[in-house]
């Protein structure tokens, strides 16, 4: 039976081995040692806290360091932290868990279906036989679901407003996206932490969230555009008009496709 350990070529690329990792891919040679029942636990245990200090130190620098973790994985500091695109799975599913009826990313239906749209939903009913409360039931449930599984979507959109905004710095766009990755990453842990500021008023809630949001971009664009302080601020303030913008379409958008699909 073959053992698949070889000295001299890497099973995974076929490249020839230089010492005991491939100079191609990183794979780790194998050897008699690596299965022993003491080496299996302690690769596991140091998997293991090797995770968490990922998770723990990208959202420590995500919360309390704005542009730096952006700033890192431009510049190839990589292995500490989470990947962009994996911390902000992460972090949606997190929001899809505890936030399962939030209105930031779609119009509950108490709003949706004022005014006009009133009649609309009680010809839908008639037509369906289905009683409007239940529908409105079935329009919050479905429009908060579809809101955080589309809400990638808004990734390259924003990467497109931040190029330009920094259209001086002549950057790649995909570094755009990565900032748009971080940032969107830290707008949906705010709205988890709202939970705890779920006793505030309406009025209260809007303001902690433009305030907060405002001076975290300010931070994380001077952090990683290296802008002044001044131009930081107008970036900045711009960003966020656009971004509110952005949000408001998309829970439009993601309100009235729900309707259509609901009727």
């Amino acid at each position: 039976m073959s053992t698949g350990i070889t000295s001299n070529i890497c099973k995974n690329c076929n490249q020839s081995l230089q010492g005991n990792y491939c100079h191609q891919c990183g794979e780790k040679v194998v050897e008699e040692n690596d299965f022993h029942f003491k080496t299996l636990v302690s690769e596991s245990i140091g998997g293991l806290f090797n995770l968490d200090s990922k998770v723990f130190k990208s959202f420590y620098f995500l919360l309390l360091k704005p542009g730096k973790l952006t700033s890192n994985y431009i510049e190839g500091i990589r292995k500490p932290f989470m990947k962009p695109i994996q911390l902000f799975l992460v972090i949606n599913v997190l929001f899809f868990l505890l936030l399962t009826q939030a209105d930031i990313l779609r119009i509950p239906s108490k709003y949706y279906f004022a005014n006009d749209k009133a009649n609309v939903l009680n010809n839908v009913s008639r037509q369906s036989g289905i009683t409007e409360l239940d529908l409105r039931y079935k329009f919050d449930t479905n429009s908060a679901n579809y809101s955080k599984a589309a809400v990638i979507l808004l990734i390259p959109f924003f990467a497109v407003v931040l190029m330009v905004i920094n259209y001086k710095r002549r950057l790649f766009f995909g570094k755009h996206i990565i900032f748009a990755l971080h940032y969107f990453s830290f707008f949906l842990v705010f709205c988890v932490l709202l939970i705890v500021l779920d006793n505030l008023g309406n009025i209260a809630l809007q303001i902690a969230i433009v305030v907060t949001n405002f001076v975290y971009l300010f931070f994380a664009i001077k952090a990683f555009y290296d802008d002044n302080i001044l131009v930081s601020f107008i970036k900045a303030l711009c960003t966020l008009i656009l971004f509110i913008t952005l949000i408001l379409v998309y829970r439009q958008l993601i309100s009235d496709i729900t309707f259509k699909l609901l009727s």
